[in-house]
């Protein structure tokens, strides 16, 4: 019997810093924990958007990170960079995040734009990054995320399931 693909634990990224504070401050907001002070972290385009792991959601989601990076004035060619790097990060999750659920769980990505670069993240709460001798595919998707972004890290938490892979890309 397979497993289910439980929900996130925490949101891919945060579009504002929330900071707490134990008195009380200009411009902060009363809670039942202290007080409260959100900071967004960037005025530009932003999206957030979560849809099953399957190959029919890589396309839509890329769509709506290729608009961000649009609206950002990337030239077409970078993203055409930026669509590989994300379509070869959403199908890592589609192929290898989820091997013996019943049901996919959920890929989600978040983009924004902050200081002329496209700030990417593709999150998973699959199975993580695990050797598996039947995995499918080359094993060279991550070394090409590497080669089109400026900057690519990959994050797992071992007290909680899924994969974050964050990318920035230059717009100019």
């Amino acid at each position: 019997m397979g497993r289910r693909a439980t929900g996130p634990r925490e949101p891919c990224l945060h579009s504002a810093l929330v900071i707490r504070l134990s008195r009380p401050a200009s411009g902060v907001t009363p809670t039942g924990h202290g007080y409260v002070v959100t900071v967004p972290i960037s005025q530009e385009p932003h999206l957030e958007q979560r849809l099953p792991a399957r190959p029919e959601s890589i396309a839509k989601l890329r769509h709506a990170i290729d608009q961000v990076a649009e609206r950002g004035g990337a030239s077409r060619r970078r993203r055409e960079d930026i669509a590989l790097a994300v379509s070869e990060a959403l199908s890592n999750i589609v192929v290898h995040a989820y091997p013996g659920y019943d049901a996919p769980g959920d890929m989600w990505v978040d983009a924004w734009i902050h200081d002329d670069a496209l700030q990417v993240s593709v999150c998973d709460d699959g199975i993580g990054m695990v050797p598996r001798s039947d995995s499918p595919g080359l094993g060279l998707g991550l070394a090409l995320m590497g080669q089109v972004c400026e900057q690519m890290r990959l994050e797992t938490r071992d007290a909680e399931p899924g994969v974050r892979v964050r990318m920035t890309f230059a717009l100019n």
